[in-house]
């Protein structure tokens, strides 16, 4: 039992009432004033004490959906059930973990008798991994607001997930995809006929390639007719993540390895309703974590069970192991999507040497995440809003000053390296895209996509 600001009120008129029998009658009258509104307020204490129902009159919940995504603004419902015969004034707060944030809390209302209210907060995940919810608190005002009851509901028992950004995956519907891609001016290559499966048949366009028409089916007709195809399915796919020290930098307060394994779970969502089988592989300095191939809906199941709770490394990667592991566990040619992070041309030659050496039979495409704040400071272009975890924002000149020479020396050395990167990887004849980390997911399913078109796997 807790007190409430309306006894504090009646304590401090308590006491004024007897500071002014005192003044006006002197100590007899003080001490009686006293004595008679210290009964008062104690008869009303206990009064409410006896009326308010007692907190097992209360019941409360919480209703969150078990699997969260990480950077989604969720919605909570809290609900409090009210099984008294008054109506009650409720104040209730949830325990929220860390690396959530989260709308104001405690939220109140009052309740009607033998009546449910339901309050609601939103969510918003930072982190992968596994949540608790120890408990929710529940205190409401007596009858004459004089005390305060509480009750905790136990709920650590309730479990809560967070996994990469599944909510992507149904925002990002084919037709939208290909909108997106005219949009952003990814060219769409014309599907090869000899490389893919027959479709169907449809009625001669202009520009229609003459080996596609089928004489038969013009024949029977009377119009050029001619076959169309569509990409070959049940083709194997792997996402190759890297997990080491160099994904532990930020964009938006998402760290690049969240970025990659969004873009992952995208692409993994496209290759499996597209009928290719998709596998995955973690790695550092050594495999973490590794997937097989395969396709139905159970394996997207299957590789978010497996990756919700990956985290970074603290050591380099090692991309001769990563490569000859997965040579050893996949035999079959298979198109492998590396994310990674390359941060100057001898760590791409290391690279290309390991993919060289193990990875010949497979087709590889590389993708790495490029920061673009750095390109904009290279030009010299006055920059604000979104800081890595170690910038202050402090500086002189305040957040959008004009980058001085050191950061613009740095940055310029960054844009030249990452030009050198694109060269050793081209030169080694490994397909590459250096891509925004917003970007990433949208353009990693546009180079599937492409590469599906173009039958080259």
């Amino acid at each position: 039992m807790g007190v409430t600001k309306r006894l504090a009120l009646v304590a401090a008129v308590c006491a004024v009432i007897t500071a002014l029998a005192g003044f006006a009658g002197g100590t007899d009258f003080a001490v009686a004033a006293f004595v008679i509104t210290g009964v008062v307020a104690a008869v009303l204490v206990v009064y409410d004490s006896v009326a308010t129902p007692k907190t097992d009159c209360i019941e409360a919940g919480r209703v969150l959906e078990s699997r969260l995504s990480l950077n989604h603004t969720h919605t909570a419902e809290l609900y409090v059930r009210n099984k008294s015969d008054y109506t009650l004034t409720v104040e209730i707060t949830d325990d929220v973990p860390e690396h959530f944030e989260h709308g104001k809390l405690p939220v109140k209302a009052e309740i009607p008798a033998h009546s449910e209210h339901v309050f609601t907060y939103t969510l918003k995940p930072q982190k992968r991994g596994e949540y608790v919810f120890p408990a929710i608190t529940v205190r409401f005002s007596g009858i004459l607001g004089m005390i305060r009851r509480k009750k905790t509901f136990e709920t650590a028992d309730s479990k809560y997930r967070v996994y990469p950004n599944i909510r992507d995956l149904s925002d990002y519907d084919m037709a939208a995809l290909s909108r997106n891609l005219l949009v952003s001016g990814i060219k769409q290559v014309r599907a090869n006929a000899e490389n893919g499966e027959f479709s169907t048949l449809r009625q001669y366009a202009e520009g229609d390639n003459y080996k596609m028409i089928n004489w038969a089916a013009t024949a029977r007709t009377g119009e050029l007719t001619v076959n169309t195809f569509a990409p070959e399915r049940n083709q194997y796919i792997y996402a190759m993540i890297d997990a080491s020290r160099v994904m532990n930098s930020s964009y938006n307060n998402i760290q690049m390895l969240d970025y990659a394994i969004n873009a992952s779970f995208l692409l993994a969502d496209y290759c499996l309703k597209g009928g290719d089988n998709f596998g995955a592989q973690l790695f550092a300095a050594d495999v973490l974590k590794f997937v097989t191939a395969a396709k139905g809906p159970g394996q997207f199941e299957l590789i978010s069970d497996v990756f919700y709770m990956a985290e970074s490394s603290e050591n380099a990667a090692d991309y001769e192991r990563a490569a000859s592991n997965f040579a050893a566990a996949v035999k079959r040619r298979s198109l492998i999507f590396v994310f990674t992070q390359l941060f100057n041309a001898e760590e791409a030659v290391r690279f290309v040497n390991a993919v060289k050496a193990h990875l010949s039979r497979h087709l590889v495409c590389a993708i790495t995440i490029t920061d673009p704040r750095l390109a904009l400071i290279a030009e010299g272009t006055p920059i604000g809003g979104n800081k890595t975890d170690d910038e202050s924002g402090n500086g002189e000149g305040g957040e959008n000053a004009a980058p001085d020479v050191y950061m613009r020396s740095a940055a310029l050395k960054y844009v030249r390296d990452r030009q050198n990167i694109a060269a050793v990887l081209k030169n080694a004849g490994i397909m590459s895209f250096d891509v925004e980390p917003d970007k990433l997911s949208l353009s990693t399913v546009a180079a599937y996509l492409n590469i599906k078109k173009q039958g080259i796997l």
